[in-house]
């Protein structure tokens, strides 16, 4: 190991489980690392984790090896740190965003859920909650009663039009881009659209917080969320904001990750982020278990969580099963996660597939140099969809196949819809 992490001869599989040592150090996963680090390889570590987007949390494991000894060249540390605070300010603004638009829009008479980005930082530890490297505003709505809307007449006054369920979100989108004297930023997708960004900070609003490809796995998807959505709704935080309740997470952002995966792609931010999901879930079935031995777990009393294996028996209706056993694969190899935390067994062979194309093209896909831009190359972007669907077929052939047919649908939708 000690040539193959610090040598360009033998390289990969070297600088690669030199990569993950180096995350969970910061994690506290571990205390060092089982080799010595030259100065080349500390610009490959910034690379690495600027690519797989935890520049903050990598500068955490940068403290930890300062304290024991093992020292960055004063170029990359000042720049890495320069980085790391900035991400603390971001989650700092982020956090009073979330606050902000969900009193908005409970004034408004919706009701909001914060999910993936800010509806994490709960999960992680404390050394590293603000150094979770964030992105936009992504907010689940729901409308249960009737608002009014004021809509564009061509008179002198807006007339108030009532609206309720997905189209009252969807109106209120549009109410918001009126008022401030714009246009919808973008279409609307299946699953969200774009609201006003704010003070610069994009904004998602989810009336459906995830979805699937295969029609009847995706029925039976939103039929879940949809009972399970009050309980998420009225899961509030200190920091003024709802995030889903643990079990619904385990569940809805293994869904969103295997949505990615098939899509374009995976980060280890994303990741990181079920890791910890995963912990936050188990504790909270240990503690489960504690009331309930000791006769104060009852009707009324604390939230349900689910156990492992209803979890597993939703993950297989939604026919994620052997996606889950791949992401349990790759969260022990690159995070050291205790099998305690497993869902299900893992499995090598698609785990190895998984992290491959992680390590390959980065967070979401981002460092994918093949794909091609969808707004300026159409036919050269659906040739390369059709080829990684393709690739995908043998794998998960339900999900693969019915993205192309999802596809021609969606612009039937949309245009139904927009």
């Amino acid at each position: 190991m000690e040539g193959a992490a610090v040598c360009q001869g033998e390289i990969y599989v070297g600088m690669e489980q030199l990569f993950f040592e180096f995350i969970q150090v910061a994690m506290g996963n571990r205390m060092s690392l089982s080799c010595g680090i030259k100065d080349a390889d500390w610009l490959r570590l910034f690379e690495f984790c600027k690519k797989q987007a935890l520049i903050g949390v990598g500068f955490t494991a940068l403290e930890h090896l300062h304290t024991i000894g093992v020292e960055c060249p004063l170029d990359i540390g000042m720049k890495w740190m320069a980085m790391a605070l900035h991400i603390e300010r971001q989650n700092d603004k982020r956090n009073q965003q979330c606050a902000e638009l969900t009193r908005r829009y409970k004034h408004d008479g919706l009701s909001t859920c914060i999910l993936k980005g800010q509806g994490n930082l709960l999960n992680y530890p404390e050394h590293l909650r603000k150094r979770r490297q964030c992105g936009d505003i992504d907010v689940w709505t729901v409308c249960k009663n009737d608002i009014p809307i004021a809509v564009q007449t061509g008179k002198d006054k807006a007339e108030y039009v009532e609206y309720h369920g997905r189209k009252a979100v969807i109106e209120y989108v549009k109410q918001l881009y009126r008022l401030e004297g714009k246009e919808l930023a973008s279409a609307i997708s299946y699953h969200h659209l774009d609201a006003p960004n704010m003070d610069g900070t994009p904004v998602e609003v989810h009336y459906r917080p995830a979805h699937l490809y295969s029609p009847w796995r995706n029925w039976r998807l939103q039929r879940w969320f949809k009972c399970h959505e009050e309980e998420c709704m009225m899961n509030m935080t200190q920091m003024g904001f709802a995030v889903p309740t643990t079990s619904v997470n385990v569940v809805f952002q293994m869904a969103h990750m295997y949505k990615h995966y098939i899509d374009g792609g995976l980060g280890l931010r994303q990741l990181m982020d079920y890791y910890y999901v995963l912990r936050v879930w188990h504790n909270d079935v240990m503690e489960c278990k504690d009331l309930q031995s000791q006769g104060m777990w009852c009707e009324g009393l604390g939230t349900p969580v689910m156990s492992n294996s209803d979890i597993i028996s939703v993950v297989r209706s939604f026919g994620m099963t052997k996606f889950a056993a791949a992401v349990m694969y790759v969260l022990h190899k690159v995070f050291d996660m205790s099998s305690h935390y497993y869902i299900c067994e893992p499995n090598e062979k698609e785990g190895k597939k998984l992290l491959a194309d992680i390590m390959n093209i980065g967070n979401f896909g981002h460092y994918n140099s093949k794909k091609p831009n969808m707004y300026q190359h159409k036919l050269k972007y659906h040739i390369w969809k059709f080829k990684r669907m393709f690739i995908f077929a043998i794998s998960y052939p339900e999900e693969a196949l019915c993205e192309p047919v999802f596809r021609v649908w969606r612009k039937v939708w949309r245009k139904m819809n927009g």
